[in-house]
């Protein structure tokens, strides 16, 4: 699976971005967290044959995370993009709505003596941040899991501080229906023109989008 990585830079933080093409299934967002609920104890396992430690290499880079950077981890699930930038950050918040997926990352990042990294619960389209309280947002394979994905990312924008960076890891669009099921997806995937479209209604300074390869 190809995974694109796209990457903004903020003259403001606030902005309305509306979907771009339409919501591919019926997946809401009381089933994405239900979903993630059930399988936060296998989904190290999991994740694992999606995605590796490439991802947090990218988001860090092209974030442009330094040791003073204060992060927040969008959809962070079990820690695993956190507990990877902790040591390359100031801090890290750590956001989901599923309590049993923190809980796992709560025991990760003690195990990883990750002091500088703390956990919230919260809705992603209400983060509970001010504005422009963060340098960088990064969100790893959320995006296709939002119902509103324009709503999420106009969210993760509000919260960064003028001059910030977002950057987003997610799946390019695929045929792969049985996702929908299997992994509570709700986008399968999405094309260059919805990701420009997201982010070219934003009041961003610029917006880049590269692909990470095949994982």
């Amino acid at each position: 699976m190809t995974i694109p990585l796209n990457v903004a830079r903020l003259d403001h933080p606030r902005f309305s971005a509306a979907a771009a093409g339409a919501r591919l299934g019926g997946v809401d967002s009381r089933g994405v967290r239900a979903f993630f609920e059930q399988v936060s104890a296998q989904w190290d396992d999991m994740r694992s044959s999606f995605y590796n430690e490439d991802v947090i290499d990218a988001l860090a880079e092209h974030g442009r995370v330094t040791a003073a950077s204060r992060v927040v981890d969008v959809g962070t699930g079990t820690g695993f993009v956190a507990a990877g930038l902790a040591g390359r950050a100031g801090t890290v918040t750590g956001i989901d709505n599923s309590p049993a997926m923190l809980a796992v990352a709560a025991r990760n990042l003690a195990a990883l003596d990750a002091g500088n990294v703390q956990l919230v619960q919260g809705e992603l389209e209400r983060l509970p941040f001010a504005d422009g309280s963060v340098d960088v947002a990064v969100a790893n394979m959320v995006l296709h899991h939002a119902p509103d994905p324009g709503r999420m990312l106009g969210e993760m924008a509000r919260v960064v501080r003028p001059g910030g960076m977002i950057a987003v890891t997610d799946e390019v669009e695929h045929p792969y229906e049985w996702m929908r099921a299997e992994q509570a997806d709700v986008w399968l995937g999405f094309t260059p023109a919805q990701v420009e479209g997201y982010f070219g209604q934003s009041r961003l300074a610029g917006y880049g989008y590269a692909s990470l390869g095949t994982q």
